[in-house]
């Protein structure tokens, strides 16, 4: 059985959403301008994501929570979630058709890794 994650919980959504805003607001800090509506000149996910901010940022950022590991901040988050019934589990919209490319894709990658007839040029032939 192969199993893909299709939903995510409001606990990573905040962390990471939390994690974004300050990585932006360190980049702002430091002198580095980007407006996130300009397709163009945004950070990625990626860069954002690996941004090292600095303890101090974190701390004039946030406060404690600012300064705590990513371990203690997501405990926290689910501390404050869980007893009121909001770490919700969510579901992209998009999940229908996410469902469907992911099949092909895992069912193309089993059909050409177990057998040798199935190319990368006939693969597509080999499902429905």
């Amino acid at each position: 059985m192969v199993g893909v994650p299709t939903v995510v919980d409001a606990v990573t959504i905040a962390h990471d959403t939390i994690d974004f805003v300050l990585s932006h607001l360190s980049r702002e800090m430091q002198g580095v301008r980007s407006n996130p509506l300009d397709p163009h000149n945004r950070p990625s996910v990626r860069e954002l994501q690996q941004q090292n901010v600095p303890a101090e940022t974190g701390n004039q950022m946030m406060g404690m929570f600012g300064s705590l590991n990513p371990d203690e901040k997501r405990q926290l988050i689910h501390e404050v979630l869980a007893p009121l019934g909001q770490n919700l589990i969510v579901t992209p919209k998009e999940v229908d058709s996410f469902i469907a490319n992911i099949a092909k894709l895992v069912a193309n990658g089993i059909n050409c890794a177990l057998h040798e007839s199935v190319t990368m040029d006939n693969v597509s032939s080999h499902i429905h």
